[in-house]
Order: structure tokens, then C-alpha cells, then sequence
């Protein structure tokens, strides 16, 4: 906790050193629907300009200068045309020109192009989405395209857009609507369009969400900003604070039909509370890195005249289950004075987990694996194939670590294995789209899986948890300098998976 208190103290002095006599706004420039240019820049002076903001940045620009301080851009980054770009103030089409909008800090300044003898950029919008539908019930989605240019521009449905529905991707028809869709899984659905040559949904709107049935997990494939890939769901959260919490989370990867991995996260009690908690989760996975610092004491609240106390010792748990593995496990921490825990999991092909806890209280820790259908289908009481059951009360320092299942080691599916570290890398790492990635992964795992130079050594310090959040998620974390497990992974020979094709 110690290192992400000292980084966000050093963010708040630099703000407070840099924004006197200063006003930061960011640029963008989406030329042909793409963002070109994506850059904040600082200006000083006295009632700068959004003109002053473009002198200021890096951004290439070509211009006119009419006198009596009107200035027409005629390109920035690379984008313009006869009419120049479309010029944009968070969101909104701006009724002055460049030299005379003063700017304010924070202001997003936007430009669409190219403009050709007219209007020609254009911007994507939803014109019907619904907010709630049923379990199976269809339904479709219009998309509309608009000019950039309000004047002498366009309004009409777009053909050809790819609209995404949670993981799922639809084209839509010349009246601009989708085919049917059916949704089969509480959660909620993110919704994006996306088509070349056109500024995308997200870029000027929230992104909305479609609510099937009671709702559960958030299920998108697209981030603010627009950077497409598989992640559904992506925390980085940082709490503390004294008096009473409860917390839970869920989250559950939809299969076809049953659900095929849940971790579930539980916090409650009173007393001074501090707690980090990094989430990953994909189609392939879930990652689960936390660490948390409880120590109880009563609170005491003045809530309309009268005295709330809250007198609840503290609970700490967390629940895996691996349907495809028919697998589950579970760290339940009860009655706490205190508890220190840093928690590691990835459940991905199967439940991989690292934990310390120096407690308080009592703990029971279970690790189970089960009759392959029953667990899946959950018609019967699935009954236990390995089954390990811990129990303490008192004062203890615990270290485990583990895979479930248990003879994991002794039958790891090669391809599988492969293609879910493959497809890690060339997204994640490499920034390629998933549909490139999948092509070329099942390829090069393929051919990999028939050779001879096939290693793996599972350790489960270095296969889950911790070491696979990425860089950024790591920096400024208290739990990097307790679990960094590095010092366990053989040095691995970069793979090269392809060539990035040009778009």
C-alpha cells in the first residue's frame, strides 16, 4: 500500500505544480474514421485559443490566416481537404472557429476529415438500441451515419457497419439495421459500431448496454477509447478508509450453455480497511490479484440524531470455480482482528492459485475436484474426486500454492495450453486484432505441438496470478514487491507469430 500512497502523493504535487498558469486540453484528429493524432497539450498566457493549442502541439498543420485574427485550417496530422476539417469541442460540432474558441482545462478539441468539396466525413450513431430485453427474446439495432459538417451534410442509415454486441459482431442491411439478435445469458451487453471511413459510435457518445434478463456480468469487447480486443471486464481499484465496508464482486465467463469459470469476491466488517484489487477478465479467463490490509475496531456513525455502531469483525473471501475442469476453490477468512493477504488466481484452463495470509480469526481453505458431468450440468449433487480441507483458529501466518485439478501437471492438453499463451501475447502484448491472432496462433501451435520442442513447467507461482497481469497493471502495487516471481521462469526465446498486416 505504502508505494501506490507515495505514487498518487507525487501525481497530486505535480498537478499542483504544473496547473498555475496553465490549461491542458487534448487533440484529437480522426481522419477517414481513424484517430491519426491523440495528444494533450499544455498552453500558457492569457485566454489562449484552441489555434494556440494547435501551435502548441506536435501535430503537423497546414493554415490560412485571412487577417483580423480568423484562421482557416486547412489540414492537421494529415487530414483536411477543401473544406478543412470538422472542428469539434468535447463532442459537440463548434460554432467558432479555431481562433476564436478560449479554451478551458480539460476541453477535448476534436477535428474530422477529410472534407472534399464538401461534407464527406461522417460520424456513426445508434439510432434504436433497446435498454432491456429477455433471455432469447429478438431484437435489432439501427445505425445511422451523419456529416461531421452540419451544413450542407447528410443524415441516413448506414450500410455496412459492424456493430458488436458484447463479444458478438453483426453487419447491418441498407436501411441500417442489424439481422435478429437474441441474447441467452444474464448480463450486460455493451453495444459499438464501427465502419471505415467513419468516426465510431464510442468516440462522441457513451458506450450503452443492453440489460438481458436480471442483468449480471459486463460482458464488451471494446474499451473507452475504442481499443478493440477480448477483455469483458478490466479493474484497477485501490480502497481504504475506516469505518464499515461490505463488498462483492462476481464474475462469471458464459458458455453456451452453462457458465465455464466464477470467481467471487467477498469483503465486510468495520475498522480500518485498505485493499488493492487488479481484475482481468476474457473470454479465456480470469485473473484475480488482491491484496488487503483489515484491522477491526468499532465505528460509530451520527446518522438524523441518532448513533449507528457497527461492531462487525471482518470477512475476507474468495470463491473459484472451473466448470470445464469441474474444479473449485475457496479461501474463506472469518472473525478477523486482523488479516495481511496478498491473493494470486488464474482461472483459465484450470484454477491456479498463490496465497499468503498472516491472520487472526478463523480460515478455512478447500480445494476440490469433482465428477465431470454432474459438476457441469448440476442436475445431481457432484460428488468429490480430490478433496483437500484445511481448517484454523487463532493466530497464523499461512503460505500456499496450488493447481487444480490436482493432476493437472499430468495432463496438459498441448494445443490448449498453447493457444491461450499465444493469444495473451500477439493481443495483449502486441496490440494485434484477435481475429489475425486466432489464424495465426492455431497455426503456429499446430506445428508446435507435432515437434519435439514442446516444455512446459507448470509452476504455479509463475503460471497464474501476479505474473500474468501486464506491465502497467503491475507498476505502483504493494503486491509486486511481495510476490514477483520472475526469479522462477526460465528465460523464454521470443516467438515471432507474424507479420502485422497494413491497414
Amino acid at each position: 500500500m505504502k508505494h501506490l500512497a507515495l505514487a498518487l502523493f507525487c501525481v497530486f504535487l505535480s498537478a499542483f505544480t504544473t496547473a498555475s498558469g496553465a490549461v491542458t486540453v487534448q487533440i484529437t484528429v480522426f481522419c477517414n474514421g481513424g484517430v491519426s493524432y491523440d495528444s494533450a497539450v499544455s498552453v500558457t498566457g492569457s485566454n489562449p485559443t484552441a489555434w494556440d493549442a494547435i501551435k502548441a502541439s506536435d501535430a503537423g498543420y497546414t493554415y490560412t490566416d485571412y487577417g483580423g485574427g480568423f484562421i482557416f485550417v486547412e489540414s492537421i496530422a494529415g487530414c483536411g481537404g477543401s473544406w478543412g476539417p470538422a472542428f469539434y469541442v468535447n463532442g459537440e460540432e463548434s460554432s467558432l472557429g479555431v481562433s476564436g474558441y478560449y479554451i478551458s482545462d480539460g476541453d477535448q478539441l476534436q477535428f474530422i476529415g477529410p472534407n472534399n468539396d464538401g461534407p464527406t466525413a461522417g460520424i456513426l450513431y445508434f439510432a434504436k438500441v433497446p435498454s432491456i430485453v429477455g433471455k432469447g427474446e429478438s431484437f435489432k439495432i439501427k445505425v445511422m451515419e451523419i456529416s461531421a459538417y452540419s451544413y450542407g451534410g447528410y443524415d441516413r442509415p448506414s450500410s455496412g457497419a459492424e456493430v458488436t454486441v458484447g463479444n458478438e459482431t453483426y453487419e447491418t442491411g441498407s436501411n441500417g439495421y442489424t439481422e435478429e439478435i437474441t441474447l441467452d445469458y444474464d448480463a450486460y451487453y455493451c453495444v459499438a459500431a464501427e465502419k471505415g471511413g467513419y468516426v465510431a459510435t464510442y468516440y462522441f457518445s457513451d458506450i450503452p448496454y443492453i440489460q438481458c434478463g436480471v442483468g449480471g456480468p459486463y460482458i464488451c469487447s471494446v474499451t473507452v477509447g475504442g481499443r478493440r480486443g477480448i477483455i469483458k471486464y478490466d479493474e484497477s481499484s485501490s480502497i481504504s478508509g475506516e469505518g464499515f465496508s461490505s463488498i462483492r464482486s462476481v464474475y462469471v465467463n458464459s458458455g453456451l450453455q452453462y457458465p465455464r469459470r466464477s470467481t467471487k469476491v467477498y469483503q465486510k466488517g468495520s475498522g480500518n480497511y485498505s485493499v488493492e484489487k487488479i481484475i482481468k477478465q476474457r473470454p479465456s479467463g480470469i485473473d484475480l490479484s488482491e491484496s488487503s490490509e483489515l484491522n477491526y475496531s468499532p465505528s460509530e456513525f451520527d446518522a438524523n440524531g441518532r448513533t449507528l455502531s457497527y461492531r462487525s469483525k471482518y470477512e475476507d473471501s474468495i470463491y473459484q470455480q472451473n466448470y470445464l475442469k469441474a474444479a473449485e476453490s475457496s479461501e474463506v477468512f472469518r472473525q478477523l482482528d486482523f488479516l495481511n493477504k496478498v491473493s494470486l488466481y488464474n482461472n483459465t484452463r484450470a484454477i491456479n492459485f498463490t496465497s499468503m495470509a498472516d491472520f487472526q480469526g478463523t480460515a478455512e481453505l478447500s480445494s476440490r475436484t469433482f465428477e465431470d458431468d454432474a459438476f457441469i450440468a448440476g442436475t445431481v449433487k457432484a460428488l468429490p474426486v480430490e478433496e483437500l480441507f484445511e481448517e484454523y483458529t487463532g493466530s497464523f501466518q499461512i503460505f500456499q500454492r496450488g493447481l487444480l485439478p490436482m493432476n493437472e501437471n499430468d495432463d496438459v492438453d498441448c494445443e490448449e495450453d498453447c493457444e491461450i499463451e499465444c493469444m495473451k501475447h500477439c493481443i495483449e502484448d502486441l496490440d494485434f486484432s484477435e481475429e489475425y491472432c486466432q489464424s495465426n496462433c492455431t497455426d503456429y501451435c499446430d506445428d508446435y505441438c507435432i515437434s519435439d520442442e514442446e516444455d512446459y513447467d507448470l509452476l504455479p507461482c509463475c503460471d497464474g496470478g501476479w505474473a500474468n497481469m501486464t506491465k502497467a497493471d503491475k507498476i505502483g502495487h504493494s503486491a509486486e514487491g511481495i510476490f514477483n516471481c520472475t526469479a522462477c521462469r526460465n528465460a523464454a526465446t521470443p516467438v515471432l507469430i507474424g507479420n502485422k498486416p497494413n491497414v
